[in-house]
């Protein structure tokens, strides 16, 4: 039985993004149910662009890092902007397209994260730079990733004892586009608090959302957008 929790969403967007997110805004009004706040942090330099969808809280980013590094800093930040037990990570290019609930998510009452081995990934010797050994899962095999709210702060403590700085001082002596939030997170998780999360392959669970490619542009997907919309 799934005792309720509280699952915020959240998003960490930009202006680039806005057409996409307020079209996975509306998907989450229409099909996502029983979860608490959805949060989205943007830059604050991008506010005045930003498209209002439902009953969304906006939070202002100031900058540290180029924005493929800085989006990844803020999403392990994501305790500070959600208040809910658990944090539900959704991008701008996902399009929930069937019910979802925050039990979907969810196995013997824990936390469901997705784990796969013997894929080929650059990830496994880029998150052993940070982590000091090597895992041979990709932790990032699909969106919404769901992690309790606690592991964030545990986390960035961490990386900090190890490493003699910040979080974001740490990503920032990093190469460009060298560091993957959710893979170097699930590998720290599954290391430490592996008995705390329940370990599936991704073809153990449900799919509930469809995630594009936000770079390509939303053109050519608008009319299969509209109409899983419109179900």
């Amino acid at each position: 039985m799934f005792h309720a929790m509280q699952v915020d969403i959240f998003y960490r967007s930009y202006a680039n993004d806005f057409e996409w997110l307020k079209n996975s805004l509306k998907s989450v009004e229409k099909y996502c149910e029983g979860f608490g706040g959805v949060h989205v942090a943007i830059p604050a330099t991008d506010i005045g662009e930003m498209p209002s969808v439902g009953s969304e809280t906006v939070h202002l980013v100031e900058q540290k890092l180029t924005g493929y590094m800085d989006q990844q800093v803020t999403k392990l930040h994501a305790d500070e902007f959600c208040r809910g037990d658990y944090v539900l990570h959704v991008d701008s290019d996902c399009i929930f397209y069937k019910e979802t609930r925050p039990e979907d998510f969810f196995l013997d009452g824990r936390p469901v994260i997705l784990r796969e081995e013997g894929v080929e990934s650059p990830w496994f010797e880029i998150s052993a730079r940070s982590l000091g050994w090597r895992c041979d899962g990709e932790y990032m095999r699909r969106l919404p990733i769901l992690y309790p709210r606690w592991i964030y702060k545990a986390f960035r403590i961490w990386m900090e004892e190890k490493h003699g700085c910040k979080l974001w001082e740490w990503l920032d002596k990093q190469p460009t586009h060298e560091f993957s939030e959710f893979n170097t997170l699930g590998q720290w998780a599954y290391k430490f608090h592996r008995k705390e999360f329940a370990w599936l392959h991704p073809s153990d669970l449900p799919v509930y959302c469809k995630q594009y490619w936000s770079w390509g542009g939303i053109g050519e997907h608008r009319a299969e957008i509209e109409k899983m919309l419109a179900k």
